[in-house]
């Protein structure tokens, strides 16, 4: 089963983590009412699931990020490219 979520930020979105229980902490992105949050797994391995996780979604948001700095003023079109998200019927 897949869930796509689309997120197209307000000024006042960021993201955070915060610390809800002594040792427990969690990554919180939204705002405007809408929050996604990351948890740690509670079985082994997944601390380092979850880091290699974040480490993941930090790098793409930094790519994200330079390229929408990039982006001139009007409209633009992403190029098709495969990605995470397609499946094979898509081609």
């Amino acid at each position: 089963m897949s869930m796509y979520v689309i997120l197209q930020p307000d000024p006042g979105y960021g993201a955070e983590v915060i610390e809800p229980a002594p040792g427990m902490r969690q990554l919180v992105v939204g705002g405007g009412g809408m929050a996604l949050t990351v948890q740690v797994p509670a079985r082994m391995g997944g601390p380092g699931d979850a880091a290699r996780f974040a480490r993941g979604l930090a790098s793409a948001a930094l790519d994200f990020a330079e390229w929408c700095e990039q982006q001139g003023v009007g409209a633009h079109r992403l190029r098709e490219s495969p990605g995470l998200f397609r499946s094979e019927g898509d081609a």
